[in-house]
């Protein structure tokens, strides 16, 4: 009866230092693919997302447009103050941790014009990005916005 509970070491289960070292490995090279993958993923989804609020802050622009037969004659030189004017409340950016937003006055069209900027945050994988649009739908991006130079 005894013999029932005694431990046969012959037995043993588990896993190898082989075996483990090879599942590391393994993982590690997975993870070395997929890594870059993903940050290019989130790269391009954040200046997707700039893009965005870039076209909903046109969007704005032009709201403003129709309520007072011009556009802002102000520049606005960040994001903080482009959401706490009183014209433009509606607005909301969704990457406000990754691009800063900006707009600038143009005196095209007598007097009638603007430009909107997005630009990354030095703190950003985007260095250097700057998309812009303005009144008559001419969108360009940097070469490091992910190569293209309009969207």
């Amino acid at each position: 009866m005894y013999k029932d509970f005694r431990i046969n070491s012959n037995n043993a289960s588990g896993f190898t230092l082989v075996e483990l070292m090879i599942t590391v490995a393994i993982v590690a090279i997975l993870a070395a693919i997929a890594l870059p993958s993903y940050q290019n993923y989130v790269k391009r989804a954040n200046i997707k997302a700039a893009q965005t609020d870039l076209i909903s802050l046109s969007l704005v622009f032009e709201n403003y447009y129709q309520r007072n037969l011009s556009y802002p004659d102000k520049d606005y030189t960040n994001t903080t103050a482009l959401m706490k004017d009183e014209a433009f409340p509606q607005w909301s950016p969704s990457k406000i941790d990754t691009f800063n937003f900006s707009s600038k006055a143009l005196n095209l069209d007598n007097g009638k014009g603007y430009k909107l900027i997005a630009t990354a945050k030095d703190s950003s994988n985007l260095k250097g990005c700057i998309l812009t649009t303005d009144n008559t739908n001419n969108q360009t991006a940097t070469k490091s916005c992910d190569g293209k130079l309009t969207w």
